[in-house]
């Protein structure tokens, strides 16, 4: 994938784990924006990843997002390792 803008719609985000979440219930992906702000975004399994596809006002502020999986196991419930999600200016180079 390329750079992803702000306003992006429909970018498929895919955090994959590294245990078995084959009995996931309701997985979610906690998000912070760069200004703070904290999200979280439905998500559906995918073999050993969590996916979801950005939506209207996802990407709304340009920074580092920072996404961490919560997949919500029936044994465990918690959060994967961070990721970060470089989300630019439109235009930018």
């Amino acid at each position: 994938m390329g750079k992803v803008y702000v306003g992006d719609t429909g970018t498929e985000i895919v955090l994959f784990c590294v245990s078995d979440i084959s009995t996931a219930v309701n997985p979610t992906i906690a998000v912070r924006k760069p200004d703070g702000t904290e999200a979280t975004w439905p998500a559906e399994r995918n073999g050993a990843a969590l996916t979801y596809f950005t939506q209207a006002n996802d990407l709304n502020v340009p920074g580092r997002y920072l996404l961490q999986a919560q997949p919500n196991l029936p044994s465990w419930s918690g959060r994967g390792e961070t990721a970060v999600l470089q989300v630019y200016d439109p235009f930018a180079l």
